[in-house]
């Protein structure tokens, strides 16, 4: 089965049912084509409804989603990325300019989060639409419809956190009635989110199979429990997420191994659930369609990589002896000196030395989603997969989520599994109010770099207070703005919610 995962073969098989999901219009539907792929000779067998549900995944590379926006508009807006944050370049720019505050509609990274999320709306809800009636195994066809619903809501959850309320639509749209959308409240799109997932889960495997990167039960209930918590519906929360634990499949890796989740040596691992799956020379990291991860722009050993720069505060929030901090952030001057292996021989050299040229903001340089032991000169060496949802995530939603409902017990001790894991000392106060900053700061420490961060702060209510210093302003700094195109095409949109 052909589906997205580390194949260039996959790049062919898109390269024939692109034409299908680009031209939405009427006109291209209703015109006679005597060759190629159109709506009339397509979604007739099982062969296209695979193809068409591979569609649907490669939104997940693209930049918009977890090939490059994730890391401006989760992390680089926060205060665990340092506001002096390279300006090398064009898209070195435009990570200034996120974390300077300075949102403009036409920032790359907002905007490719707007285009390519909707794609992958729109990819998914042409191949539900189409499913029905295509001849092939009803359960492989439950199955597609539900991996199609999981992404849907993983798109859905991506631009409702860029955007707020966001134009919804959850059918085939005709060129009218798509420049007749206007923005949803959120709530709506959140209970079409609840849906979809609670339908995935029930149909989707335990296990991905072949290919690796498929959405699973597991996948489902992880994100259904992260979209209630943010949702403050703490008891939801707690079942979806019960729900993963409870499965038995998944668990944290020893703490000798955490280092590898992040640098590409323990992939789709028993602590993942879901990742993209970065693909070296596919066609090149340079080119629009690459599907290398982004972290060649923190290479510590080429002089422009400094776009991506952590704040002091997000090492020193390390206690002495947590595993965590060497496997995040390198630091100058640590002792004992951080090391990393940059150009694939085996050696570690101490950072920062021999070929590291990279400029250093306040002594420090992220490490996570590096290719640790390949050669970092070479841009098509990042094919180090990006994890959209782990084990320890979920942990940490059931923790926060028990507190809230007042089980500090329970509470207490999941913390404390991440807490152990990381050879950090466990906490022990039961208080609700003092667990509660207890297990804030642990998620802060456990997910840093992995595009969490702004949105927590946000559904904390905590955005102004800790990032008003660096320029957030209340009422302009909680969405992105809507690209202008867009507006020129749905007169009914605004730019920024009501």
């Amino acid at each position: 089965m052909i589906m997205h995962y580390k194949s260039n073969l996959k790049l062919l098989v898109l390269s024939l049912v692109a034409m299908v999901f680009v031209f939405c219009g009427e006109e291209f539907v209703t015109k006679e084509f005597k060759n190629g792929v159109v709506d009339a000779n397509f979604f007739l067998n099982e062969t296209h409804a695979e193809q068409a549900l591979t569609a649907v995944y490669d939104i997940i590379s693209q930049k918009g989603l977890y090939r490059e926006a994730i890391v401006l508009l989760g992390d680089a807006i926060s205060d665990d990325i340092n506001e002096l944050t390279g300006d090398n370049g064009d898209y070195g720019t435009y990570f200034r300019a996120g974390s300077d505050y300075r949102w403009e509609p036409s920032n790359p990274f907002s905007t490719a989060r707007w285009y390519d999320g909707y794609k992958g709306v729109f990819r998914a809800n042409i191949l539900l639409e189409k499913l029905p009636d295509i001849e092939m195994d009803e359960s492989l066809k439950a199955r597609f419809a539900g991996e199609a619903k999981f992404l849907r809501a993983l798109f859905y959850h991506n631009l409702v956190n860029a955007f707020g309320d966001v134009p919804f639509v959850t059918s085939v749209l005709s060129r009218e009635e798509y420049n007749e959308l206007a923005r949803t409240d959120k709530n709506t799109i959140y209970a079409q989110m609840e849906q979809d997932l609670i339908d995935a889960a029930a149909v989707l495997p335990i296990e991905a199979g072949d290919p690796v990167g498929r959405a699973t039960k597991g996948a489902a209930n992880a994100l259904l429990g992260r979209i209630y918590m943010y949702q403050n519906k703490w008891q939801e929360s707690v079942n979806a997420s019960m729900a993963v634990v409870n499965q038995g499949t998944y668990q944290l890796v020893p703490s000798e191994e955490y280092i590898t989740l992040f640098n590409g040596n323990n992939e789709n691992s028993v602590e993942s659930i879901l990742e993209y799956q970065s693909v070296a020379q596919a066609p090149g990291f340079w080119g629009a369609s690459s599907e290398n991860f982004y972290s060649i722009h923190w290479s510590p050993v080429i002089g422009w990589a400094n776009w991506y720069s952590p704040s002091p505060g997000s090492y020193q929030q390390f206690e002495e002896g947590d595993i965590r901090r060497k496997a995040s952030v390198l630091v100058v001057d640590a002792n004992p000196p951080d090391s990393i292996d940059t150009n694939g021989d085996g050696i570690r050299e101490q950072f920062p030395s021999g070929n590291m040229n990279s400029s250093y903001f306040n002594g420090a340089n992220t490490r996570k989603w590096l290719p640790e032991g390949k050669n970092m000169t070479q841009a098509n060496s990042f094919d180090v997969n990006f994890i959209i949802l782990r084990y320890a995530e979920v942990l940490l939603n059931l923790a926060e989520a028990q507190n809230e409902l007042g089980n500090s017990a329970e509470a207490l001790e999941l913390v404390n599994m991440i807490r152990r894991r990381a050879q950090a000392p466990e906490f022990t106060e039961t208080g609700q109010d003092a667990l509660r900053q207890s297990i804030r700061e642990e998620r802060r420490r456990e997910l840093v770099f992995e595009g969490q961060r702004f949105y927590d702060l946000q559904r904390w209510g905590l955005a102004a207070e800790v990032l008003g210093p660096l320029g957030y302003v209340v009422g302009r700094h909680e969405y992105w703005p809507v690209p202008n195109a867009e507006l020129d095409l749905m007169e009914n949109l605004t730019q920024y919610p009501n």
